[in-house]
């Protein structure tokens, strides 16, 4: 995992660089085109930074320019021939972060309404994403925290709500989007056809105008959005919602439509996004989940200007919004695919070192974003072999573990629902210990790196009983992915 740096411990370094300009973008608030590469978010920074800075330059000249404007340390291995790569993006985004909390990075207003343009609107900050934009308009409700439906589809209690709070004399019966027109007209904010999508859906365009005609009719217009969620509850809900919204259903090949990750698939992009240590690794959907999650969830919601410290010894916690988190995947069961045979799996879920877990409980406390789901077990053992054949391509020898047993391996996981479990301070975590939710643990050495050697002492760790924590008050949120 990376590590933050020692004079800032509120800051983690992206570990992919789809997470590194997707948390630019956020910071500067910038529309994301879409487009692959890094040319879009260094303009965002440039402009964020008011630079007067050549589109024509290549990145990693512009990179250098805009290092230097934050005054950041720039250095020759930062790019590759033009192009800017995940070290240097790093250390742009870490200047940036830190321009952003000193209050001297300009937001954009790349996801504002273009009917809000008036003297009135000044003031107003748009929502990152749909699901930051169904949490401020729930939260000036007093409604409690909101999640998408299947396809981002935000749920009319949201509007319905609004009605009932601010404009009561509005028929709540109107379809969703004469519900949304209608509350627009009653703020005095613009609404068009862009604020509505296909299939009764309202747009990122028509939340950000419905969230800013609330704001400005309750005087909120601009207000700091820090205490967006309340509670660690509130927050746990919001980001599994953001999670659960990441990955959609596909049909499979059974004919049903389900949520699956491709071993194959998800190493490569893993490979291709770089990330260290995931593509080499046997538990390859526990750094799937990480580096995708924290991508998502840097990209939907705009970030805390005074977060919380995620780095505690040499373990940095995952994201962090106003409560800290860590993203976890659990193995609840394994399925043949030949025989469609289930077996449970281990009921614990391994978390993190628990000096550092419980120096961050004693501070301000802790949560974990777990995925639970189902292996697909590699029978055939061809995913084993590509496997192999794949770490020795990139020059990465396969090391025997300390048993000298093999264990089975997933060609596939499909993930079922994401569950948010939080430790509010060191009473929960040791009351957690006496109920047998925690329970903590040695791990073993690591692989050797050589055979015939003996691997290296790891720090011990804690373990949730999942089926235990379910049934107990630290589990705070939990949504499912649809099946069929």
């Amino acid at each position: 995992m990376c590590a933050a740096s020692a004079d800032r411990p509120f800051f983690l370094p992206a570990e992919t660089t789809s997470e590194a300009i997707a948390r630019i973008y956020s910071l500067t608030g910038a529309s994301d085109a879409g487009t692959r590469g890094e040319k879009r978010a260094i303009v965002a920074l440039r402009d964020a930074l008011g630079l007067d800075l050549d589109m024509a330059r290549t990145n990693a000249l512009m990179g250098q320019h805009i290092a230097a404007a934050l005054g950041v340390e720039w250095r020759s291995s930062y790019a590759d021939l033009n192009k800017v790569n995940l070290d240097g993006l790093n250390a742009l985004l870490e200047g940036a972060t830190e321009a952003y909390h000193l209050g001297s990075l300009r937001r954009l207003i790349g996801k504002k309404p273009p009917g809000l343009d008036g003297p009135q609107w000044s003031g107003f900050e748009p929502a990152q994403s749909k699901i930051e934009a169904v949490n401020r308009i729930s939260s000036l409700t007093h409604s409690g925290p909101e999640w998408l439906g299947p396809g981002s589809k935000e749920h009319k209690s949201v509007l319905i709500n609004l009605a009932v709070n601010l404009a009561p004399h509005i028929d709540p019966r109107l379809s969703k989007t004469k519900l949304g027109a209608a509350l627009a007209a009653e703020f005095g904010a613009p609404w068009s056809d862009a604020c509505e999508s296909t299939g009764e859906t309202i747009s990122l365009i028509g939340l950000n105008t419905l969230l800013a005609g609330a704001e400005l009719r309750l005087g909120r217009l601009g207000q700091a959005r820090k205490g967006l969620f309340g509670t660690p509850q509130e927050e746990g809900m919001a980001l599994a919602g953001a999670l659960l919204d990441g990955w959609r259903a596909e049909r499979q090949a059974d004919g049903g439509k389900r949520v699956v990750w491709d071993a194959r698939h998800c190493i490569q992009w893993m490979k291709e996004q770089g990330v260290s240590e995931g593509p080499n690794q046997n538990e390859w959907q526990g750094f799937y989940w990480e580096s995708r999650g924290r991508t998502l969830l840097n990209s939907a919601f705009t970030p805390n200007p005074n977060p919380p410290k995620i780095a505690y010894g040499n373990t940095s916690f995952d994201y962090s919004l106003r409560f800290v988190w860590d993203l976890k995947a659990h193995t609840e069961s394994w399925r043949s695919p030949s025989t469609g045979a289930v077996k449970r799996g281990q009921s614990a879920a391994p978390l993190n070192d628990q000096e550092a877990m419980e120096a961050c409980v004693r501070e301000q406390g802790l949560g974990f974003l777990m995925v639970g789901g189902e292996a697909i077990v590699d029978e055939d053992r061809s995913f084993y072999d590509w496997h192999a054949a794949f770490k020795a391509a990139g020059g990465v020898k396969s090391r025997s573990s300390n048993s000298g047993n093999s264990r089975a391996r997933k060609s596939a996981f499909e993930p079922l629902h994401v569950e948010a479990f939080w430790f509010d301070n060191s009473e929960a975590l040791e009351a957690a210990k006496a109920a047998g939710q925690i329970t903590g643990f040695a791990q073993g050495k690591q692989a050797p790196d050589e055979e015939g050697g003996v691997g290296r002492i790891r720090r011990p760790k804690y373990n949730l009983s999942v089926p235990k924590a379910r049934q107990s008050s630290i589990n705070v949120a939990r949504l499912d992915w649809p099946r069929s």
